[in-house]
């Protein structure tokens, strides 16, 4: 398959610049067929995999998971109190396709066909330090990786692309992967605040890609404190406006 050789000369090329790393990683989308068969289809596009660090050389030593270790042990995961990352991901994707409220008190089977809609994308394969510098090095990464991502993207087709902190990090068009982003291909943009107990601001942005059904997302890591839950109020929100 083209996807799996580019990334492999890819990966190739990042083992070399790092001898500690093992591997980079390898994601997508989680349930294939269950997803080709899926009402909704969402993409969550993230900065890179956490990895293990050697400070003596500055360089990545190996992923922290191996990101398919939730789907073949998933079971498992969710009766041992599934990886809070995942469970949310799973929370988000089941409420959207359902039109329901946000919950994580799902059953195994619902958490399954939450994660069913879902296609995980990491701008970087490249694994890296826990907190990613967006830096020349950074963006160095996410352009070696382009060819992988813009690969991904056209074969996933997503209805919903969720930044994940993302937006301006991204060199791929996810709707269009051939076509460069242009001024004016977000239209009916609307700006959602939420404010937290501790009294910060968070604002996301959702709009439709150039007048179409897909929507995009501009908007925080699921991980960071209740933003799942009401990121995907807003998302409800805007797709009910």
């Amino acid at each position: 398959m083209k996807m799996e050789y580019t990334f492999s000369q890819i990966e190739a090329s990042e083992l070399k610049k790092y001898p500690l790393l093992s591997c980079c990683m390898r994601d997508g989308v989680l349930f294939p067929e269950a997803y080709k068969k899926s009402s909704l289809k969402i993409a969550f596009v993230l900065k890179e995999p956490y990895a293990s660090w050697d400070d003596k050389s500055n360089s990545p030593m190996d992923c922290d998971y191996d990101f398919f270790d939730i789907i073949r042990d998933l079971k498992y995961h969710y009766e041992h109190d599934l990886n809070k990352t995942w469970l949310k991901v799973s929370a988000i994707a089941y409420a959207l396709k359902n039109k329901t409220e946000y919950t994580e008190a799902l059953s195994y089977e619902q958490v399954v066909e939450g994660l069913s809609c879902v296609a995980w994308i990491n701008l970087s394969k490249t694994p890296w330090q826990t907190t990613t510098k967006i830096d020349a090095a950074y963006k160095e990464r996410v352009a070696v990786w382009e060819p992988v991502v813009k690969a991904q993207f056209a074969e996933i087709a997503p209805d919903i692309v969720f930044y994940g902190n993302t937006w301006e990090l991204s060199y791929v068009n996810p709707i269009e992967p051939e076509v460069s982003w242009q001024t004016g291909f977000c239209s009916d943009e609307k700006k959602y605040e939420y404010k937290s107990e501790g009294g910060n601001t968070y604002k996301i942005f959702i709009s439709h890609y150039r007048n179409t059904n897909k929507i995009l997302v501009n908007g925080y890591h699921p991980e960071l404190g209740n933003s799942a839950q009401w990121q995907t109020d807003f998302i409800k929100n805007y797709l009910n406006s």
